[in-house]
C-alpha cells in the first residue's frame, strides 16, 4: 500500500478545525480518510512549533489550547443545564 502524502496546507487546515474550530479528532479522521493518529501528530507538531517561535511571557500555545477544550466542555455543560432547566420550568408550569 502506497503512503499517503499531504500538503502542509491541508495539514494546517486540518489542525485549525481541530483546535480552533472544535472539531473532533475522530469526527475529522472520518470526514478526511485521515488516521486519528496522524491527525494527533499534526496537531502536537503544530502546538510545538507555536510554543517554540512564541514570544516571551506570553501564554503557552499549548496552554492556550488546553483552555479552549476545557471551555468548550463546560459550555456543553451549561447547555445541558440550561436543557433541563428549561423542561422543569414547562412541566411544573403546566396547569392540570
Amino acid at each position: 500500500m502506497k503512503k499517503q502524502r499531504y500538503t502542509p496546507e491541508f495539514k494546517q487546515e486540518a489542525v485549525k478545525m481541530i483546535i480552533i474550530d472544535g472539531v473532533t479528532v475522530k469526527e475529522l479522521s472520518k470526514q478526511l480518510g485521515v488516521p486519528e493518529g496522524v491527525l494527533y501528530s499534526w496537531r502536537q507538531k503544530h502546538l510545538d512549533e507555536l510554543e517554540a517561535n512564541s514570544p516571551e511571557g506570553a501564554q503557552s500555545p499549548k496552554a492556550m489550547a488546553a483552555e479552549i477544550a476545557d471551555l468548550r466542555k463546560q459550555l456543553a455543560k451549561q447547555k445541558r443545564m440550561s436543557e433541563i432547566l428549561k423542561k422543569t420550568v414547562s412541566y411544573f408550569s403546566e396547569e392540570v
